[in-house]
């Protein structure tokens, strides 16, 4: 359970790094349309924005020290990691097995339960902000596309790249737009 604090810990405080940022972003923006703020859709807004932040502080930060100015050499390891199949899993359910079977109850946690509720916020949120995104086809594209993207930065990062990272985030994806579906429809229709 000190393993979940601590990523929710580190979430957390980038969230409230990146609050200033977005309150002065969206207000410059409603000034510029000439809105005025709607504040419940603004606060599911920041509720994005602010997750999406959080998401990427605990996706795409790199255990080593990589050089983004040198992309050449970057794109060459990157290639490299690929070919030599150096932490990259391409086989469906190779790493929830292993972690199923051999894994600690905590590895278990952050691994598993942890990648499906890190996205459950990604099928929850969008459809209850746009109407285009009321459809369980939807959620699996976006919540596929968002790890997919996160999963191939990760090859440059020198992170580990996993199939079952992509399965398991698609289906939090999904459980996030169960629950809004589960939401009494005057809430939706705001």
């Amino acid at each position: 359970m000190n393993v979940v604090l601590h990523y929710l810990g580190e979430m957390g405080g980038v969230m409230l790094l990146a609050l200033p940022p977005w309150l002065l972003l969206r207000t410059l923006w409603l000034l510029a349309k000439k809105q005025s703020p709607r504040w419940g859709r603004e606060l599911l807004l920041a509720a994005l924005a602010l997750y999406l932040a959080g998401l990427a502080s605990q996706t795409l930060s790199t255990p080593v020290r990589v050089d983004l100015t040198d992309l050449p050499a970057l794109w060459a390891r990157a290639l490299q990691r690929w070919q030599e199949g150096l932490a990259v899993n391409l086989v469906p359910g190779r790493t929830i097995r292993a972690f199923w079977q051999r894994g600690s109850q905590t590895q278990q946690l952050v691994n598993l339960a942890g990648n499906v509720a890190v996205f459950l916020p990604l099928g929850f949120l969008p459809p209850l902000l746009w109407r285009r995104w009321r459809y369980w086809w939807a959620a699996l594209a976006l919540s596929g596309g968002v790890s997919c993207l996160i999963e191939f930065l990760q090859l440059f990062l020198g992170r580990s790249v996993d199939v079952d990272d992509v399965l398991l985030n698609v289906l939090g994806g999904f459980l996030g737009y169960l629950l809004f579906c589960l939401l009494p429809k005057k809430l939706k229709n705001r």
